[in-house]
């Protein structure tokens, strides 16, 4: 019988940038150094997203994903890969590729540049797994069925395309997804799905949930979701609570997503 201690511990990070940035979403390569080294020091062992789904957790292991595949990654990553052994996994909105993140209000502020093809391919060589985000990263539970299907179907073809391989893992944007979206997800060949809620016993395949890290979250906040320590109601809701508030990029969204290419 499953308890609480066989679901996977999976990271979700966004930004990983020295530099200021506006919105949560950031977490500094200081600090995430620094979390690596708390986690091993605790007798956490990196695992790959792929193994940490298909394997027993008796081990302490955590799996490292990052959503929207920020050109910053190709200078962040290869060291953190080196010095810790972590293989993670980034989500990519296809549509977004070499270009910058114009679907996020924050870029008129702010902009920052998504990884580019030739990126793409150096970073997979180096180990880095790649699933998709969409295609132009957005809310796909608002979108027609055919649209959908388009942002769906398109992203993986666009990714396969790249890296000559299959590409079986989707991040919803903003965590979002419905019944019409996991059915077309599984109908195209994605065996996982990942969301931005907590993970719990009940996930499915296609609505796998994941440990969220904001700037606002420090060491003991995440060791407390991660351990489901006495304070992770409150880290659950705050993390939903920040989840909610994307609504500004959702917005920008609905009004942009049928210009962009």
């Amino acid at each position: 019988m499953r308890d609480a201690s066989t679901i996977p511990v999976i990271l979700a990070f966004h930004k990983l940038t020295p530099r200021v940035s506006y919105g949560v979403t950031n977490y500094s390569p200081k600090r995430f150094d620094k979390l690596l080294e708390s986690l091993l020091s605790v007798g956490y062992q990196p695992c790959p997203l792929d193994d940490i789904l298909t394997h027993n957790h008796s081990v302490k292991k955590f799996a490292v994903t990052f959503d929207d595949g920020y050109q910053h990654l190709c200078r962040y990553l290869p060291p953190m890969m080196e010095t810790y052994g972590i293989i993670p996994t980034v989500f990519i909105p296809t549509g977004y590729i070499g270009k910058r993140n114009t679907w996020d209000y924050s870029s008129f502020i702010k902009p920052e540049y998504h990884l580019n093809k030739t990126e793409i391919q150096n970073l997979a060589s180096l180990g880095v797994k790649f699933g998709t985000h969409s295609h132009r990263h957005i809310d796909l539970t608002g979108c027609p069925h055919t649209v959908c299907e388009k942002e769906i179907l398109r992203s993986k073809v666009v990714l396969e395309d790249i890296l000559s391989v299959p590409v079986t893992t989707i991040s919803y944007p903003f965590g979002r997804y419905s019944d019409t979206v996991l059915r077309i997800a599984a109908e195209v060949g994605y065996q996982y799905g990942f969301t931005m809620r907590f993970p719990h016993l009940t996930d499915s395949r296609l609505t796998l949930g994941r440990f969220a890290v904001y700037s606002y979250d420090t060491r003991f906040a995440i060791f407390q979701k991660i351990t489901r320590g006495p304070l992770y109601p409150l880290e659950k809701l705050k993390a939903t609570v920040t989840n909610k508030l994307s609504g500004g990029t959702l917005l920008l969204n609905r009004l942009t997503r049928h210009t962009d290419s």
